[in-house]
């Protein structure tokens, strides 16, 4: 049955709800999780590198089945993506906060991320298919400001709740959250059916996606691990690669692609998904490197670190809703690009602190910075979801968060490694502070140069896009 366009329009605040619900939850949990790591390595008497698979299985069980969720998304519908989103969620938090023994937690993490992905991977879809062309950009600016508010509750959150209560409940508040989700989400979308219920399943070639990025990730995230010898780093970087290269040739020759290459022929879609990816390296190289220099140079303590890092998503939050709304109403080239340009501006003047800066010279630079990824993220969320036709936007919403994730991961690998080679050559003629600052510097210009790539890129994208059915 169809619904027609105009009664789901008439709901879109309605549909926007499910999709702002299960975003909040999928980013707060990310954040909150990380302040409640200390107390569960005490908890389960393991070492911190032990530690940190609580939040590698959560992030790589997302990163392997986003694109699967997508197309599942496709055949069955946003009702059931959602339904199993929510469903999984709350499952997997239950079992978190049950559970006896660290590896329990782990498996339950997997659980987690597998429900988190349902809920991520269809959001921005519901988004393109529930507002007019016209009110997209308003949209994604909402979804953005949850997003932000997301990743800034988290930390204080999660520091009160394992203070008072216990890390356990850090799962459990999901569990009721989880309850109206799944509720809702099985009432709301019916009116939502599936946009191709005859399309098939291609298990090959996910489980070929899967271990890409399973193998992939891993790599980018313990190449800099001394617990990890140069045999087992090279067994990752070649399995990993030959998967990506079957799964590449499998969906050029087969029938009911994973992903379908042909998504890639729809050139706007194309730039945004390459201009995401480079701003996301970028300013995730800078954001795993500056809790650093407040520790080491400036000498702050871990609360106050915090405090100055939440500068990003606070101004996100008040930038993005309105770029999107700006982007309805003159289009998305502006924008993008201007909002590349400033981060570029943040990024290089963020290279220029050094052993005299102050707290202040950090914020008013993470101002600058949160000020272009809020302008530019939101207009290229949206001309990326409407640039396919309307059965693709659940794959091209996966691609999004699947391309969001390696972004982070490459620019955090690729920083931290350049920065630990740049600072021992430095070391053998500067001091300790000045080694530090100096391969500092240099890490930051090498990614603003490369997000001025991104910003050229930009330029060449159309403002308005011609209707793609």
């Amino acid at each position: 049955m169809t619904v027609p366009s105009e009664y789901i329009y008439k709901n879109k605040y309605k549909f926007l709800m499910v999709s702002a619900l299960s975003a909040f939850m999928g980013t707060l949990d990310g954040s909150i999780v990380n302040v409640s790591l200390p107390t569960l390595a005490r908890t389960f008497d393991v070492p911190i590198d032990a530690i940190a698979w609580i939040v590698l299985a959560y992030s790589l069980s997302i990163s392997a089945t986003l694109l699967m969720v997508g197309r599942l998304a496709v055949r069955r519908g946003f009702r059931f993506t959602y339904m199993m989103g929510f469903g999984l969620f709350g499952i997997g938090s239950s079992l978190c906060g049950f559970s006896e023994f660290f590896w329990q937690v782990v498996a339950a993490r997997v659980i987690q991320g597998v429900g988190a992905s349902f809920m991520m991977a269809a959001g921005p879809a519901l988004i393109t298919r529930s507002f007019p062309p016209d009110e997209r950009g308003k949209g994604m600016g909402v979804m953005g400001t949850v997003v932000g508010i997301g990743l800034m509750s988290g930390p204080p959150l999660g520091g009160l709740i394992v203070s008072t209560i216990g890390w356990e409940w850090i799962f459990f508040l999901n569990i009721p959250v989880s309850i109206f989700g799944y509720m809702y989400a099985a009432r709301l979308l019916k009116a939502m059916p599936a946009e191709a219920p005859e399309s098939r399943l291609n298990y090959a070639n996910w489980f070929l996606q899967a271990v890409t990025v399973i193998f992939l990730l891993l790599l980018l995230n313990r190449v800099n691990s001394p617990d990890w010898s140069g045999m087992a780093l090279a067994i990752l970087l070649v399995v990993g690669l030959t998967a990506l290269s079957t799964f590449l040739w499998r969906e050029l020759k087969k029938d009911h692609p994973l992903i379908g290459l042909g998504i890639f022929k729809h050139s706007q879609f194309t730039l945004a998904i390459s201009t995401m990816l480079i701003s996301f390296m970028c300013t995730a190289a800078g954001m795993v490197l500056i809790p650093f220099y407040l520790e080491e140079i400036l000498h702050l303590d871990p609360t106050h670190v915090g405090l100055v890092l939440v500068t990003i998503p606070i101004v996100t939050i008040i930038v993005a809703p309105t770029s999107g709304r700006i982007s309805d109403k003159i289009g998305y080239r502006l924008l993008t690009t201007l909002g590349l340009a400033i981060m570029s501006v943040g990024i290089f003047w963020t290279s220029t602190l050094d052993q005299f800066s102050t707290r202040t010279d950090v914020v008013l630079r993470l101002i600058v910075l949160g000020v272009g990824a809020g302008m530019y993220q939101t207009p290229n969320s949206t001309v990326m979801m409407a640039a396919v036709p309307k059965k693709l936007t659940p794959i091209a919403s996966g691609l999004l968060a699947v391309s969001r994730t390696l972004g982070m991961a490459g620019g955090v690998a690729i920083a931290t490694a350049v920065f630990s080679y740049q600072r021992s050559i430095y070391a053998a003629t500067m001091d300790e502070a000045a080694s530090f600052v100096a391969a500092f510097s240099w890490v930051v210009v090498a990614f603003g140069l490369f997000n001025l790539v991104s910003m050229t890129i930009s330029v060449f994208r159309k403002n308005r896009l011609d209707k793609v059915d």
